[in-house]
Formats: structure tokens, C-alpha cells, sequence
């Protein structure tokens, strides 16, 4: 199983050491130890997931570095989670996936922090608003379809039906209005509804988790 979040660390954090002048994000020149920019780069998961994510890695690091350089810290994972929405984000809106390849990005957006969740999804949402009043409009006014981004809309709709379907939220009524349109205008002939595999939400974290820590162990010696 590939996992894209794992995938996203792992990068930038070979070009973090890689780096041999000084390493910048966006205005912020960074200077951390990279374990320490490791700690930073695994706040992209929720608070309640980084324990057991980060459960190999020594906890006192992340306290030392809390203790005495907090606000550069936090500055440090404010960056690097804007980075990964816009990473993210670009990803749904512009690449095709296979059936399992999206569960996989459900599963791990919903391992998100939730700020950074928000940062993807209400974007991404408000994409899909603007679609689905387009595509109304075609139907209403019978125009043809082929003016129509359906691709755009095909991966956005993949990706949210897949998430309401393991986790279910007030988006559901969005993703209900977009499949009845969809219907209308497609007849069938839009394949989103993509079927959920039979791996746990348990068992998928613990397989993330494994996949997280042979990257790092690997790359890092820890």
C-alpha cells in the first residue's frame, strides 16, 4: 500500500538534509536538528494520531524543543502544513488515481489535524459548489456537456463520496447534491462511487504507522 502522506515526509525532509546552504520556507529560514524537523513534519496528523505515529521517535526531543524554541517551532509547522494543503489540494484537483489510491487518500485525510483538514477540504468544497452549479445550468438549459469540466469534477467527487462513506459529516449534503446531479446530467455514465475495501481504520493506521517508521528508520537511523 502506498501512502502519500509518508511519501510527502520522507521528501521533504531528504531535502531538508540535503540542503547545503540554508534551508528556507517561504520567509523562514530553518535551522532545527532533523529530528526536530521531523517532529515538525508529523504535525500534519491530528494530536490524538501523532502519539501513536510518532510512538518510536524519543518524546523528550519534542518536549526539549517545545521547552526552549516553542514560537519558531510552531511558526516551522504552520509552514510546513500550508505546504502540504497546497500539495494535497493539487493532487486531488489534477491527478487521476486508482480505486485504491483514493480510499488511501481518504483514510489519510482523515488522519489529518483538523485545522489542516479545513485548509484542503473548504477549498476543494467550494470547487465543487461552483461545479455543481455549472453543471446545473447545463441541465436546466440542456447545453452540452462537453463544456462541462467533468474530469475535475469526477476526481473531486471520487475523494469526498469515498470520505463520507468512512467517516460521515455535514458534507454529506453537499456530495448527495452532487451525485443527484451527476445522475441527472450523466446517466449513469460518471463513474465515482467507489467501493470501500475491507481494511479497518485501525489496521490501516497501524499499517501507515509500520510504512512511517521504515522510512524513517531507514533514512534517519532512529
Amino acid at each position: 500500500m502506498k501512502f502519500y502522506t509518508v511519501e510527502w515526509i520522507i521528501e521533504i525532509l531528504k531535502k531538508y538534509q540535503s540542503e547545503e546552504t540554508s534551508f528556507f520556507i517561504e520567509d523562514k529560514e530553518v535551522s532545527f536538528k532533523p529530528k526536530h524537523f521531523l517532529w515538525a513534519l508529523l504535525h500534519i496528523y491530528s494530536k490524538k494520531e501523532l502519539p501513536f505515529l510518532g510512538e518510536n521517535l524519543d518524546i523528550k526531543d519534542l518536549e526539549s524543543v517545545l521547552e526552549h524554541q516553542e514560537f519558531d517551532f510552531m511558526y516551522l509547522v504552520d509552514l510546513l502544513r500550508k505546504k502540504f494543503s497546497y500539495w494535497f489540494k493539487e493532487n486531488i484537483l489534477h491527478r487521476d488515481f486508482s480505486k485504491e489510491s483514493y480510499f488511501t487518500l481518504a483514510q489519510e485525510f482523515l488522519l489529518l489535524e483538523e485545522q489542516l483538514r479545513k485548509q484542503i477540504q473548504i477549498p476543494l468544497l467550494d470547487q465543487m459548489k461552483k461545479l455543481i452549479l455549472d453543471l446545473e445550468e447545463i441541465v436546466e438549459k440542456k447545453k452540452p456537456l462537453n463544456s462541462f469540466d467533468k474530469r475535475k469534477f469526477a476526481r473531486l467527487l471520487k475523494f469526498f463520496n469515498l470520505v463520507e462513506k468512512i467517516e460521515k459529516s455535514k458534507c454529506s449534503r453537499l456530495v448527495e447534491k452532487a451525485k443527484d446531479v451527476v445522475e441527472k446530467a450523466y446517466k449513469g455514465d460518471l463513474h465515482f462511487d467507489l467501493p470501500l475495501p475491507t481494511i479497518s481504520k485501525e489496521s490501516f493506521k497501524t499499517t501507515l504507522k509500520k510504512e512511517l517508521n521504515k522510512q524513517i528508520s531507514s533514512y534517519l537511523g532512529v
